[in-house]
């Protein structure tokens, strides 16, 4: 409670910071708001109110109600967008100092759903992927936390890409020393994002790539175990219900992987 009465004494005090001892506090953009549909976006710099990564958010939740079958919500998204990579890494340090360092983070609380981001090079990336964490967050609780990255990574790279996140693609199919296979129920088992290694991000956007890419009946299932979720809020792990149809569905991930790489010449771009 107190750091919270410092902040708001700190917004009052000044729109640019405020100090205290010897440390500048740095606070949230707040000079521009823009409202798009569920986003409501806060920088410090004037944004169009149709430009052209804006629009493919706001058509991004279109691409997930359609490809899950989930209800639209209307549960505001903030998002503040930081003028620079240093002022977004200090406002983080300040305020969620637990926090690895990255580009960009969703962060749910009980009253509000937020996105933090600077704008840089890969703010197109970053944005969709967090953007999507919050979407699923308003219609699905209590998501799993490896098909929660899973389906971010899907829905991250660019529109009319298929899903295909061509760098995890990469990863798993690499002919290197480290053997890596699939394994569900290891998914089943993180619960921090700080626990998941790039590998592990990697194979959850595969499993969903798969569920939803491969036949219609894995996609049903996969929609019938989010709309179970979004109804009642709990569900057995997703293997369970994949094994019980399925049996064979770590091999036939890897033939579904092998498709793709075969599809994009053995050697998917960058």
């Amino acid at each position: 409670m107190r750091a919270w009465k410092l902040l708001l004494l700190c917004v009052v005090a000044s729109a640019a910071g405020c100090l205290f001892g010897n440390r500048q506090v740095v606070l949230l953009p707040s000079h521009d708001r823009l409202v798009r549909d569920q986003l409501v976006i806060h920088s410090n710099f004037s944004l169009p109110r149709h430009h052209r990564l804006i629009d493919e958010l706001v058509a991004r939740r279109d691409d997930v109600v359609d490809r899950l079958r989930l209800p639209v919500s209307d549960e505001p998204i903030h998002v503040y967008l930081f003028e620079s990579p240093d002022r977004f890494r200090q406002f983080m340090a300040q305020h969620y100092p637990e926090f690895p360092d990255r580009r960009a983070f969703f962060v749910e609380s009980d009253t509000r759903l937020t996105v933090y981001a600077f704008w840089g090079d890969h703010i197109a990336e970053d944005l969709r992927h967090e953007v999507v964490h919050g979407y699923l967050h308003t219609m699905v609780p209590r998501l799993p936390l490896w098909i929660d990255e899973g389906l971010a990574e899907y829905f991250e790279v660019p529109r009319g890409e298929g899903g295909v996140n061509r760098p995890h693609l990469r990863l798993l199919t690499a002919n290197d020393d480290t053997r890596w296979s699939p394994d569900i129920t290891r998914l089943e088992r993180l619960h921090m994002p700080g626990e998941m290694t790039q590998r592990d991000y990697a194979e959850s956007w595969a499993w969903m790539h798969f569920l939803l890419d491969s036949t219609a009946e894995r996609r049903d299932l996969l929609r019938n175990y989010l709309a179970r979720l979004r109804m009642t809020g709990e569900a057995p792990p997703l293997s369970e219900v994949l094994r019980s149809v399925d049996p064979m569905a770590g091999e036939q991930l890897l033939a579904h992987l092998r498709s793709l790489e075969d599809r994009d010449g053995g050697q998917p771009p960058g």
